[in-house]
């Protein structure tokens, strides 16, 4: 059923059946029926009446109200669905049902009897704040469908007027995730020209989706690959076929008429709900057991014993040369840090050598060949520790936008010699560029270290084995 009114809804003509093709090669042609319609629009909007219903806030007190409708306590079912471990967890910590004598009574303890009152009470309350966060960014989910062309346009959440260029060709195929299929490049109409898609708007890497105006909304979606003044180029999931497109404009407008895009910013795709599987996945019967220590729990992060560590990081030269010029505090930070089995939390005032021991750190961990993942809640409070790590003898790639990185890109330019490498990687790289591998500054010491720290192995193997 609901098949056909997809079907009915996006070609703009009378579904009245579908085909079900069976394993057994049988194929069926199943009649809609007015009453199972009903009854799944009725269904539809029962499950949306409690998907949108939320914490009500009163001025003394909180209103609760379940958000998911009842579960269907049929054991056969819930055995073999999917979402079952979301299903026993949410009904535990949001509604708090206590079941004894249901038929998934024995599955729901299995599924939730390993629960803490502290870790309900973690959950719950960290599901309220994605709820009410989420609640907010929904309206910019409803302007795709409430608002005009030209109200988005003056939002920024939208390029209108576009259509596709025929003469692009991509510059690699590219494969991975199901919105890497297809790629194509947008210009504008011709009376729209004049105006600059490197507006601000959006940016490259961007998740959009991609409607024909006005008639055909959300006909893809996939993210922003490339932006010119000119141009944008996208991957989607969904090949584009202009004749096909435009037969269909026919259909529902009675006339032929050119078939021109819209591309919308999609400001929700993957985001609140990928924050509350990662918050479901902790506490699942089977879920990261030493996460929910550490971070529900507050279990205390363990530590290797600081001489054994002190005395490893002697034989490390990026560690001995990082550390020589620092102070006996930022010492002990680096190496109680090396020495973090869990997490390492470093405090301090402004100026007392945070950005110092960090980038020292990275040194250091990169140097017992690891890779090392650097992130802030700002750009700049990155490239401020990268800018201290411009002379380093590894690769560094940076991820983010250029505008907000441009200060470091330049301080680059001005030690390198050589312009930075500015390209679009596919959806999560939206700038990068990469240091050269070569590089003169503090390389020599780091040479003599090494020779002298292998001198060093060998003096003591050699006297092991005379001792022997």
């Amino acid at each position: 059923m609901l098949c056909t009114l997809l079907a009915a809804e996006r070609y703009g003509v009378e579904v009245s059946s579908r085909l079900l093709y069976y394993t057994s090669e049988e194929v069926v042609r199943v009649p809609q029926s007015r009453n199972e319609l009903r009854a799944l629009i009725g269904a539809r909007n029962e499950m949306a009446a409690y998907m949108m219903r939320r914490n009500t806030h009163g001025k003394e007190q909180e209103i609760e109200e379940p958000f998911l409708p009842p579960t269907i306590d049929d054991e056969r079912l819930c055995k073999k669905c999917c979402a079952l471990d979301t299903c026993m967890l949410f009904r535990k910590v949001v509604e708090n049902v206590v079941d004894i004598s249901s038929p998934i009574a024995d599955l729901y303890d299995i599924k939730t009897s390993h629960l803490k009152p502290s870790h309900l009470t973690f959950l719950k309350q960290w599901e309220k704040l994605i709820s009410l966060e989420e609640q907010d960014a929904v309206r910019f989910k409803t302007e795709l469908w409430c608002m005009s062309a030209q109200e988005r346009e003056d939002k920024g959440r939208f390029f209108h007027s576009m259509v596709i260029d025929a003469s692009f060709q991509p510059r690699e195929v590219l494969s991975g995730g199901k919105r890497h299929h297809y790629t194509y490049c947008f210009v504008r109409a011709s009376d729209d020209q004049d105006v600059s898609f490197l507006n601000g708007h959006m940016i490259c890497g961007d998740v959009i989706t991609v409607s024909v105006e006005p008639d055909v909304l959300a006909l893809a979606q996939g993210f922003i690959l490339e932006l010119t003044p000119e141009a944008v180029v996208v991957s989607v999931d969904h090949e584009f076929s202009v004749d096909q497109i435009e037969d269909r404009l026919r259909t529902l407008r009675g006339v032929k008429t050119p078939a021109i895009f819209r591309i919308d910013k999609d400001e929700l795709s993957g985001g609140m709900g990928r924050i509350r599987d990662n918050l479901a996945q902790l506490f699942y019967t089977e879920g990261d057991a030493r996460r929910l220590e550490l971070v529900v729990d507050l279990r205390c992060p363990l530590f290797d014993d600081k001489d054994t560590t002190a005395d490893d990081l002697q034989r490390i030269p990026e560690y001995v040369l990082a550390s020589s010029g620092m102070n006996l505090s930022e010492l002990a930070t680096m190496k109680r840090a090396l020495s973090a089995r869990d997490y390492a939390l470093i405090l301090g005032m402004p100026g007392t050598g945070k950005t110092t021991v960090i980038a020292a750190l990275i040194e250091a961990i990169v140097a017992m060949r690891k890779t090392v993942l650097l992130t802030s809640n700002t750009h700049s409070a990155v490239d401020t520790i990268l800018l201290k790590l411009q002379d380093a003898d590894f690769g560094i790639l940076r991820l983010g936008p250029l505008r907000f990185t441009e200060k470091f890109v330049l301080v680059c330019i001005d030690k390198s010699g050589a312009n930075p490498v500015v390209q679009v990687k596919e959806a999560a790289e939206s700038a990068w560029f990469t240091f050269p591998e070569e590089r003169t500054a503090g390389i020599d010491e780091i040479k003599q270290l090494r020779q002298r720290v292998a001198k060093e192995d060998a003096r003591r193997k050699k006297e092991k084995k005379e001792e022997v």
